[in-house]
């Protein structure tokens, strides 16, 4: 079985504001959304123990292995699970979006 994600590396972690990120949502028609994913799947990658593929989250239909990597690696930042965090990601992306940015924002201030 493998290890649990941890961070490696906090200075990797930049602060983002929430509400920032949904005018910038709404703004773009949602397409804020697929750098939001390819800029939190590269601070994963360098501030955790997992390797991320940040570029996949660009790619409309692979961006769901996206999904999984940052949900496998976000449980580093998040008191959630990744399997939770994919299921909401896939279903509910909001929510998940929301958890993954505030542990981010979290390991970024400490």
């Amino acid at each position: 079985m493998s290890q649990s994600a941890t961070v490696t590396n906090a200075s990797a972690f930049k602060q983002g504001s929430l509400g920032l990120q949904i005018v910038l949502t709404v703004i773009t028609f949602g397409l804020y959304t697929l750098y939001w994913g390819y800029s939190t799947a590269s601070q994963l990658n360098n501030g955790t123990n997992r390797s991320l593929t940040p570029i996949l989250a660009l790619i409309p239909v692979v961006n769901i292995i996206s999904f999984w990597q940052i949900s496998d690696a976000a449980e580093a930042v998040t008191t959630q699970s990744k399997v939770v965090l994919f299921v909401l990601f896939l279903f509910f992306p909001p929510i998940s979006w929301f958890w993954v940015q505030s542990g981010v924002n979290d390991t970024a201030t400490n």
